[in-house]
């Protein structure tokens, strides 16, 4: 794990950030004590795109701080993609079409396509 800088985990971020957010999830995770939990981001060609943990980056920006600890992956967009929807499915009991439509959408339809 290491402290990555919020704006580089955001700066390549294939969805806007902020449209699936859900305030009181920001706000639970804001208000924990200690240290959040680590997002998952990987590097690749394009940069670092972030995976998992949009809301625990709001929650940090919430808290004024300018940096996140990450675990760091290697890969692809497409990995980075296979993820985020491999966490949609089994933490939030959605359907892979479900995870995929959600992310075509918040992209413009620029990620999730083949």
């Amino acid at each position: 794990m290491i402290q990555v800088r919020i704006a580089d985990l955001l700066a390549s971020s294939p969805v806007d950030p902020t449209a699936h957010l859900d305030p009181d999830r920001v706000r639970r995770y804001a208000e924990l004590p200690g240290d959040l939990p680590p997002v998952v981001a990987f590097r690749t060609d394009q940069g670092l795109i972030l995976a998992d943990g949009y809301h625990r980056v709001a929650a940090a920006q919430a808290r004024g701080l300018d940096t996140i600890e990450a675990e760091i992956r290697p890969g692809s967009a497409r990995d980075a993609l296979q993820y985020a929807v491999t966490v949609g499915v089994t933490q939030r009991g959605l359907s892979q079409q479900e995870v995929m439509r959600r992310r075509r959408q918040r992209s413009g339809g620029r990620w999730g396509q083949d």
